[in-house]
């Protein structure tokens, strides 16, 4: 069989199940009114700055390879931000990088720690290159116990992965925790950061990571323009670390891992103040709604600090998924993540909230 010539590594991991899409519940169900609450997209859509800018390029030079190494993009972004050009990488998404960063630094028996109950891509990579996956349960308060994480690094740890903040439960890790934390990890073990919804944050006690660089060259940043800036579907995501971490992972890089539509929309983005004002203050609203409506249905939450929310059902949340596709709504069961009773909601507009907060308490009553 050729499943017996295939890298071992590869038969033996399981499969990864993205939200489900609009498409699939279209084809299933013949609906044509239908939100999806499910992949934390932008509700929005995408930055209109952004979306001329791609149709412009669309219509010059769609013919033409892009920039290997987004030149403009990592110069714009390196002046946001305060670093230089070089200790920046970009690749085909969050997911892109995170991918590129296993390919750098995972060796088959490698040890790879991150805690339970966070974005999977960790362990998909982990587990691709032949690496062993440890997780650490979650805190009794849900946050990701970085302690925890501490006693299990060994001297086979290669790499620790942090989501802060963590999807899918919403919490942060405070400035005080991450820097014990840091100060504890040796120096030859990478410290990942995923920071995909910094954005969404406003406690004031979440950590400034970027002025860390400067005293721990173990530590990479990871940052997308797939949530804030609605560019989910164009794939553009990025690392910020020391230069010669850059240096390296550009050698385990595709010749052209962004396209040139997603460089130029990303780059337009940066300016669009109004449209990620807009979606700041829509989230804001929107997690107010999803309180009131959840205390007033006696379900248990996470207050989260990004634009979606972790709420616990008390029922199979696969069911109740079942029962609101039938309505035209898509959410996230997380029983994948060993949390059968629990389901991921994403912030969307006012109405779409109040839609899905509808659908949520009819399939709860049936």
């Amino acid at each position: 069989m050729i499943s017996d010539i295939a890298r071992q590594s590869i038969r033996t991991r399981k499969d990864y199940i993205p939200g489900k899409p609009i498409e699939e519940v279209q084809r299933e169900f013949g609906l044509t009114d239908i939100i999806k609450m499910a992949s934390n997209e932008n509700p929005f859509g995408t930055s209109p700055l952004a979306m001329a800018a791609m149709i412009k390029e669309i219509q010059t030079n769609a013919n033409r390879y892009p920039e290997s190494l987004c030149v403009e993009l990592a110069d714009k972004v390196a002046t946001k931000l305060g670093v230089k050009p070089a200790q920046l990488f970009f690749d085909n998404g969050g997911d892109g990088v995170i991918t590129m960063i296993g390919l750098t630094f995972i060796n088959p028996y490698d040890q790879v720690v991150t805690s339970e109950l966070t974005f999977p891509a960790y362990e998909n990579i982990t587990t691709k290159m032949g690496g062993q996956m440890v997780t650490v349960p979650v805190a009794p308060d849900g946050c990701i116990d970085l302690d925890g994480l501490s006693r299990v690094v060994t001297s086979r740890t290669k790499l620790v992965f942090i989501c802060n903040p963590n999807n899918p439960t919403g919490k942060i890790i405070r400035k005080d925790v991450l820097l014990s934390f840091m100060q504890k990890m040796p120096a030859n073990v990478m410290i990942v950061i995923d920071e995909a919804y910094f954005e969404y944050v406003d406690d004031p006690d979440y950590p400034s990571t970027i002025p860390l660089l400067a005293d721990y060259p173990n530590l990479i940043i990871l940052r997308t323009f797939s949530k804030i800036m609605g560019l989910a579907g164009l794939r553009c995501g990025y690392a910020i670390s020391a230069e010669e971490t850059i240096r390296i992972m550009l050698k385990a890089r595709e010749p052209f891992p962004v396209n040139r539509i997603a460089q130029v929309g990303a780059l337009a983005s940066l300016d669009d103040i109004e449209f990620y004002n807009r979606t700041i203050s829509n989230n804001v609203a929107g997690r107010r709604q999803y309180y009131a409506a959840f205390e007033e249905m006696r379900l248990n939450y996470y207050p989260t600090q990004a634009n979606f929310i972790y709420v616990e059902l008390g029922v199979d949340s696969e069911a109740v998924f079942k029962k609101m596709l039938v309505d035209g709504v898509i959410v996230r069961p997380l029983g994948s993540m060993g949390r059968p009773q629990v389901m991921r909601i994403s912030i969307g507009l006012p109405e779409e909230n109040r839609r899905t907060i509808a659908s949520l308490k009819k399939a709860l009553d049936n």
